[in-house]
């Protein structure tokens, strides 16, 4: 039960950081340098997981593994693709994107 809930992890980690890459990067920035909107994108993801998981344990606990794996994952994006916070790039990923890419 244990390692099908680790799986389902690895799973919802690989879906979310596509579904985040799938964001123009402008976009995607200012998501992650706002900090309530990752607290949306966790709960999104907590939410759709619980509707679609209900009933059995193993699927429960996927669930709610998955908001754990939601905050690990974007802290990834983070430090991958970077920051904005009020218009100015706060933090600078390992892929760097010039300014003209990120102008509004």
């Amino acid at each position: 039960m244990v390692d099908a809930v680790l799986i389902f992890g690895i799973l919802l980690a690989t879906f979310e950081f596509v579904i985040l890459s799938m964001v123009p990067p402008r976009y995607r920035l200012r998501l992650l340098g706002n900090k309530a909107g990752c607290n949306v994108v966790h709960v999104a993801m907590l939410i759709i997981n619980l509707m679609i998981h209900w009933g059995t344990i193993t699927g429960t606990m996927a669930a709610t593994g998955s908001f754990v794996v939601s905050m690990i994952t974007i802290e990834a994006a983070k430090l991958i693709y970077g920051t904005v916070s009020s218009g100015v790039r706060t933090r600078r990923g390992i892929i760097g994107y010039k300014n003209a890419e990120l102008m509004m």
